[in-house]
């Protein structure tokens, strides 16, 4: 009889064992499935950046010309170039006496006033 319940018990045994080898495959399967969905999307993000291919010397020296023109363009359009509707950009006036490249502090009209007022009261 013992030798009986002994294949009895390793038969369950071995069931088990079946069930969780079962199991496993199943998860690593999903597991797999999600790893390839993964890597395939960063696969894509390098792909997409790449779409371009490789930068030339000829196209790096293109890019910064371009950009040098456009530069040029937004200076001239700054300084009045040839566009029509534009003018002169507008200076600074200082208000008092409507000079420019000067302001309070350094207006020889408001030093000569100053000048006068401080004689008159001598």
């Amino acid at each position: 009889m013992p030798i009986f319940e002994t294949v009895a018990l390793l038969a369950k045994g071995t069931e088990l064992l079946a069930h969780k080898v079962t199991l496993l495959q199943a998860e690593i399967c999903s597991l797999c499935t999600a790893n390839k969905a993964l890597s395939k999307r960063c696969r894509a993000k390098k792909i997409r950046i790449c779409q371009g291919g490789v930068l030339t010397i000829e196209d790096a020296h293109d890019i910064l010309s371009q950009t040098e023109v456009d530069k040029q363009i937004r200076h001239d359009r700054r300084s009045g170039g040839d566009i029509q509707g534009e003018g002169n950009p507008t200076v600074r006036r200082y208000g008092t006496c409507g000079e420019t490249d000067h302001n309070l502090r350094t207006c020889q009209d408001v030093i000569i006033v100053q000048s006068l007022i401080d004689l008159q009261l001598v």
